[in-house]
């Protein structure tokens, strides 16, 4: 919940969606997370960004999910922005979305994306296109931060790291698939 809290502080709607029939989930802690809808309820709307929330569990879902396969590979053929954090870079496996794409994730999942992906970086942060990773719990502000920087502007990404206490984090190198 750390990234959307970031956006919310840049002045950005974010909106939590459930794959699951439920709208609350057990979080790969045991902590409650709610959801605003229904993955189906967001058919049609458009999205700034999307973003899968890290865990193991997260990534299962995320990988097995037809509906969130097919959102994330209409997202990248199109240049829409997607963010993934820790394991759930796992997603971009199934349908090889990773291919020519430089990311990071848990570390304790690289090898399963090495062969798959351009290069894994050790890096809190690596943004590759419109695919921004990132690697786990302790680098979820950070990633925040970077969207914010994207969506809301580099000024406002200042704001709210000055807000929240946290450095801003420095200009991080960027990449574009080959």
């Amino acid at each position: 919940m750390a990234v959307g809290d970031v956006l919310v502080r840049a002045g950005q709607t974010v909106t939590v969606a459930s794959s699951g029939t439920d709208l609350v989930v057990p979080g790969s802690r045991g902590l409650p997370l709610a959801a605003h809808c229904r993955l189906g309820e967001t058919t049609g709307r458009a999205f700034d960004l999307v973003y899968l929330p890290g865990g193991m569990g997260s990534a299962t879902v995320c990988s097995e999910d037809p509906r969130i396969q097919d959102l994330l590979q209409a997202r990248l053929a199109a240049q829409q922005p997607v963010a993934i954090i820790c394991a759930s870079v796992l997603a971009l496996l199934p349908r090889a979305l990773g291919q020519g794409r430089h990311v990071t994730s848990f570390p304790g999942v690289r090898a399963k994306l090495e062969g798959q992906v351009a290069s894994w970086r050790d890096q809190a942060v690596v943004e590759d296109g419109a695919l921004v990773t990132s690697q786990g719990p302790g680098t979820a502000i950070s990633l925040g931060l970077v969207l914010a920087r994207r969506l809301a502007g580099q000024a406002t990404a200042a704001t709210v790291a000055a807000a929240m206490l946290v450095a801003m984090p420095s200009s991080l190198p960027s990449s574009t698939p080959s």
